[in-house]
């Protein structure tokens, strides 16, 4: 019996790796108390296919959590939040998930 379901499980699991689909890049700006998120998803249909959770952490503690419920555009997913002033060194965490499976960080140390 273990010989059968080993190899389900391996196959299973390939599966789910070979589907994963995350973005390509996050990119980040902040500037004037402002963070500029370009989330890289090169897409067919956004609004099937797209970014469905974008977490953003400063300095380690989750500053707002948004569920997309399809992307700006066939190319990325674009946001612009404003952030009250911030320390320099103070580390942006932008943490993204894809609807079909997949996820990707981005980070920036505020200068």
């Amino acid at each position: 019996m273990k010989k059968i379901i080993l190899p389900f499980i391996f196959l299973t699991l390939f599966a789910l790796a070979s589907k994963a689909d995350p973005a390509k890049k996050v990119n980040l700006i902040y500037k004037s108390d402002t963070l500029s998120i370009e989330i890289v998803h090169p897409v067919k249909n956004a609004n099937d296919h797209y970014i469905d959770l974008i977490i953003v952490l400063i300095d380690d503690k989750e500053f707002k959590t948004y569920k997309p419920k399809k992307q700006t555009n066939i190319n990325a997913e674009l946001m612009k939040i404003v952030i009250p002033k911030l320390k320099k060194g103070s580390e942006i965490v932008v943490k993204t998930r894809c609807n079909q499976f997949g996820n990707k960080n981005g980070s920036l140390d505020v200068q």
